[in-house]
């Protein structure tokens, strides 16, 4: 049902041209969230999709190698959210994740008319680039904290 909000965010919020930047995943990095009511789902634009059964959320994540170093954290989430109508942000706040710079945005908007709660976290590592997102329907938004720092911490570098 929100798969379509995946191909959205993800296919137009970096340009990346006709040569497809090498991922991270497996070499680099892993994600093992096994959580309750979430389904890992083959998905060849992401590095890992879950989508939750019950209402559709989706939490995601992406690397590109020998990308996005030049420009700021900052700037790079605000780019991934660029799609997003009526776009509000509600939280944004450099912190730390896995021993690394990260930027944090949260915030709500339409993405193809529907009402979406966004959340972002980005980082860099290994020369890569990696950013993980969360994609809700607004009615589920009091779960999607939980289940986003879980996901997080689920994230394993090697």
């Amino acid at each position: 049902m929100w798969v379509w909000l995946l191909f959205i965010l993800t296919g137009c919020s970096l340009s990346m041209g006709p040569d497809q930047p090498e991922s991270a995943k497996g070499d680099e990095y892993k994600v093992h969230f096994d959580s309750p009511n979430w389904t890992l789902k083959k998905e060849d634009r992401s590095d890992y999709v879950w989508v939750n059964k019950l209402d559709g959320r989706i939490l995601l994540s992406n690397s590109f190698c020998e990308e996005f170093q030049d420009q700021p954290l900052d700037t790079l989430a605000t780019k991934t959210f660029n799609t997003v109508d009526e776009l509000k942000i509600e939280k944004k706040d450099f912190t730390t994740f896995k021993n690394r710079e990260a930027y944090r945005i949260e915030g709500r908007g339409k993405v193809d008319g529907a009402p979406v709660g966004l959340i972002l976290l980005n980082t860099r590592r290994s020369n890569c680039y990696f950013d993980f997102v969360s994609i809700t329907p607004l009615d589920s938004a009091h779960e999607v904290q939980i289940d986003f720092d879980k996901f997080l911490d689920s994230v394993e570098f090697k």
